[in-house]
């Protein structure tokens, strides 16, 4: 009867040990005396320290990644990491030579994507291209000239004279170019801004690229005469 009781007696006792001693832990852990080794967590890549902590958590844990996450491409533009990887190259060859196009614009999604002087993407806009009666030619241009509104050094004979409201503030005047002769050629094609905001992301055109009226500002500060645009 006495070994039982013994025994009863050290069971609670150690139990109640136990207890003391995690809540002496529990408490240290929150005031942040003591640090939980890492490998109470599994961590596989770079970790993230917690605030107020010396615990480490997987970086994973913590973070989304925007593989994950569906990113718009707006009007205004995107500089999103997940929308810009899967940017078309800007490489091509003039005349033999190998070389980088300012602008490529994928007519599939009506996205023109934006190049810096070494090849890569910097931003991704959503614009509005031919209709499907007047589709936008494919093809490499050139920049010959940088317009504004109202575009009155514009011939007098050319839409953009005449209705200059239709082309929004900027207008990159293009020409087309042969890639193998280098040789141009007339277009009546642009890029420019637009009085109809909801047709961008649209085929709405008569073949000119329409973007944001505030972009194309943008745009014409960033490109020069001679920059090269991929349109395909």
């Amino acid at each position: 009867m006495m070994i039982t009781n013994n025994f009863s007696l050290k069971k609670t006792l150690g139990i109640t040990l136990a207890a003391a001693s995690l809540c002496s832990a529990a408490s240290c852990i929150k005031s942040g005396s003591i640090a939980l080794p890492k490998d109470t967590f599994t961590s596989q890549k770079d970790t993230v320290a917690l605030k107020n902590d010396s615990t480490a958590l997987p970086r994973d844990t913590l973070v989304l990644t925007t593989d994950t996450v569906s990113v718009p491409i707006l009007p205004g533009g995107t500089d999103a990491p997940s929308v810009l990887k899967k940017a078309p190259s800007p490489k091509l060859k003039l005349c033999g030579k190998d070389t980088l196009a300012a602008i490529v614009v994928d007519l599939s999604k009506n996205v023109l994507y934006k190049y810096n002087s070494d090849g890569e993407p910097v931003c991704a806009y959503l614009v509005a291209s031919g209709k499907e009666k007047y589709p936008t030619d494919k093809g490499l241009r050139v920049v010959t000239n940088i317009e504004s509104y109202p575009y009155k050094y514009a011939p007098a004979s050319t839409k953009r004279r005449k209705k200059p409201g239709d082309y929004g503030p900027r207008a990159l005047i293009l020409e087309k170019l042969d890639p193998e002769t280098g040789n141009r050629s007339k277009t009546g094609e642009f890029i420019h801004g637009n009085n109809n905001p909801k047709s961008l992301g649209k085929y709405a055109s008569l073949g000119c690229i329409r973007m944001d009226n505030e972009v194309i500002k943008k745009i014409a500060k960033e490109v020069k005469r001679g920059d090269l645009v991929l349109i395909q």
